[in-house]
């Protein structure tokens, strides 16, 4: 059973849907910066719905369905909106997936809020607090890998015209799928939603990069942040992630966190558009889940 819901707090909303059955444990899915609820593929979802799980899937704010917000925030503030979610549905606490800017999101919930949340899924992303790996310096090889991908991502200029546009995504999306083959209908389906569901300009996610930008400012601030995260930890990371390289980033995350699970994926980039990985990679966390979480008989 699928249903979408808007959130409602202080005036302002958050689009959600629930998929699967909501006695079940539920699963709340944090997308990356600037990305919509349907990142998380229906597949992906389903597996999980078909593993025992409810899933819900989301908006962040400025995205897709979800309502503008006038004011600035922070990392915490969207941490805040997934406490928000939980208690509008009722949930005591739920396993979190983050990707990206999910994934530092999920480590705030984990460490501020661990009386609701069950387990924590980390995908592409780096630590949230500050780690001896950040600090090191990088290697000319790093610098150019990274200044490709910046060029890359700088060099697309979307315009209001999807159809215009989609080439220029399409070359991003090339770069950060690492050395997986690209689904074109799954990179073209996202990126049409991002047009074609959303109440909001195409472009460069200002309010997000903003968020990121200060994650990197204040990583001092959150260097004791990892003793406070106490749930089972699966930290997933490809090996060729050309925007969050994998030293800095899941090897980063699994120094910090040494009883968490560690994953790193051979060939698999920043993003995830490609059916056969987004299968591995759902099969890894239901694995994990089932492990910490084993079924009531």
């Amino acid at each position: 059973m699928n249903s979408q819901h808007v959130v409602e707090k202080d005036g302002k909303k958050l689009w959600t849907e629930l998929l699967g059955e909501r006695g079940h444990p539920p699963v709340l899915l944090i997308a990356g910066a600037g990305a919509h609820a349907h990142f998380w593929s229906d597949p992906f979802c389903e597996a999980l719905v078909q593993e025992g799980f409810c899933v819900i899937r989301f908006d962040h704010r400025d995205v897709g369905l979800s309502s503008d917000y006038e004011e600035p925030y922070e990392l915490k503030d969207l941490a805040e909106d997934l406490i928000t979610i939980l208690n509008d549905y009722n949930f005591s606490a739920a396993h979190l997936v983050g990707h990206s800017m999910g994934g530092y999101i999920a480590q705030l919930a984990a460490a501020y809020h661990p009386d609701r949340v069950l387990s924590t899924t980390l995908i592409s992303c780096g630590p949230v607090g500050e780690r001896p790996e950040l600090k090191e310096t990088y290697s000319r090889d790093e610098q150019m890998v990274l200044y490709e991908t910046w060029q890359a991502m700088l060099g697309n200029k979307p315009t209001s015209d999807f159809e215009e546009s989609l080439p220029g995504f399409m070359g991003v999306w090339e770069r950060l799928n690492g050395k997986v083959p690209v689904d074109t209908e799954m990179a073209r389906n996202y990126t049409e939603e991002l047009y074609t569901r959303s109440k909001h300009e195409v472009g460069v996610h200002t309010p997000h990069v903003s968020v990121m930008d200060n994650v990197a400012r204040t990583l001092g601030e959150k260097a004791d942040i990892f003793s406070q995260i106490k749930c089972p930890v699966l930290i997933i990371h490809g090996e060729e992630d050309y925007l969050v390289g994998i030293k800095r980033g899941g090897e980063a995350l699994a120094n910090a966190l040494p009883k968490s699970k560690y994953e790193p994926v051979a060939d698999m980039g920043h993003m995830l558009f490609n059916r056969n990985l987004q299968d591995k990679l759902v099969s890894l966390i239901i694995h994990f889940l089932h492990a910490n979480f084993p079924k009531e008989e």
